[in-house]
């Protein structure tokens, strides 16, 4: 026998009042004299505004979209150019009137309204062409044409017909090989799906692969293809054997002899031996340091950190997590990215978020470089270095 506790039975009836109330604050209210689009959630809670609909003949087609005898509306919004007499949901997100096709309030460009056909939410067809996500293909041979993973998938990246590959995010591969033109396969999201092949050739969205081997290419992490010949970054074969011997440090490379950018570029001047990833777009060896694949000149590794971003926001100093994306220093210098900034004081160098400031202020105790001066700023200064 299961046992209700009183507490139990009242937080129960609670999440269903709420739920009940939440539920009838979502989409679309109409009391007779005003249209209203309603939205709830749990930053904001209930928030409604005026729907420009005439009460008197407005209807609710589905959560989101809605018709007057004048207007087509979505989340209360009109969309443009659409006749309402004749607007009509056609499935999940997809609309119509006598003249267009709309996917989320959104023109379809070139549908016919007539033969529009929904398979899924990315997939659909009529009389003329295939679309993806609301885009039109441009498909040549409709008889031939398959789409190369399933239909209601964001990981199917490709489809083809006899003539062509059609990359879905939006390109076109002719003289295709039909019968083995395939995508190839990866571990989505780690890796993209964005590279495809057939016997003759491997490809990268729209663009030919030069030099790929078809047989031996394998996507090995995002946007990065490897055969039995080397590397390639996107469609660009690369200088790297193989791929899967480098150590990533942050969003650089290391094999034991060198240090290879994002692009697999050689860093000059880089020890592979000591490089190593500070954090965020900061890295330094035995000597220099850089920010991304740029050395700052006169920096001192030993001494040198990214500047801690806090927030002021509550009246005290509070660090944020991890140090900043642009602005480091040393016991003597201050950079922003990889420029020296000659004036600054590295000592009192720091970036906060005031709460009466320009977002983030970057400031030392002797002048401003980004965001603007503020009477918080003022305050905070003269209270650590009055003493």
């Amino acid at each position: 026998m299961r046992l209700y506790t009183l507490k139990s039975v009242f937080v129960t009836s609670i999440c269903l009042i709420l739920m009940s109330l939440f539920s009838c604050t979502v989409g679309y209210k109409n009391d007779g004299k005003e249209v209203t689009w309603h939205t709830w959630n749990e930053g904001n809670g209930h928030n409604s505004r005026h729907v420009d609909a005439d009460p008197k003949t407005f209807e609710e087609l589905d959560d989101d979209y809605g018709r007057d005898k004048n207007h087509a509306f979505y989340k209360g919004d009109i969309i443009k150019d659409a006749d309402g007499d004749s607007f009509r949901v056609i499935g999940k997100w997809y609309a119509a009137d006598k003249n267009q096709v709309y996917l989320s309030g959104e023109l379809v460009e070139k549908a016919n309204p007539a033969t529009f056909k929904v398979h899924s939410y990315y997939f659909a067809e009529d009389v003329n062409d295939f679309y993806w996500r609301g885009e039109a293909l441009g498909v040549r041979d409709k008889s031939t044409f398959i789409l190369l993973g399933k239909p209601d998938s964001w990981e199917t990246k490709w489809a083809k017909d006899r003539y062509n590959g059609y990359y879905l995010g939006g390109g076109t591969i002719s003289d295709i090989d039909y019968e083995t033109f395939h995508q190839i396969e990866a571990k989505i999201p780690v890796q993209s799906g964005s590279y495809a092949a057939d016997k003759n050739r491997v490809y990268f969205m729209y663009r030919i692969v030069p030099e790929a081997d078809p047989v031996t290419f394998k996507e090995v992490a995002f946007y990065i293809g490897q055969d039995k010949h080397r590397a390639y970054k996107k469609a660009t074969p690369t200088q790297i054997k193989d791929y899967t011997k480098l150590k990533g440090l942050g969003d650089m490379y290391a094999d034991g002899v060198n240090v290879y950018d994002r692009d697999f570029h050689i860093l000059p001047n880089a020890d592979a031996e000591s490089f190593e990833h500070i954090e965020r777009n900061w890295y330094k060896d035995k000597a220099n340091v850089w920010w991304d694949n740029k050395m700052l000149i006169g920096a001192n590794p030993k001494t040198f950190a990214p500047v801690q971003v806090s927030s002021y926001r509550s009246g005290r100093k509070d660090p944020m997590s991890g140090g900043d994306f642009n602005y480091g220093k040393d016991d003597k210098h201050v950079f922003c990215q990889d420029s020296l900034l000659p004036e600054a004081d590295a000592a009192s160098f720091e970036k906060i978020d005031f709460p009466d400031g320009d977002s983030w202020t970057v400031f030392d105790r002797y002048r401003v470089y980004q965001g603007k001066d503020s009477p918080k700023l003022r305050e905070y200064l003269k209270k650590k270095y009055s003493k």
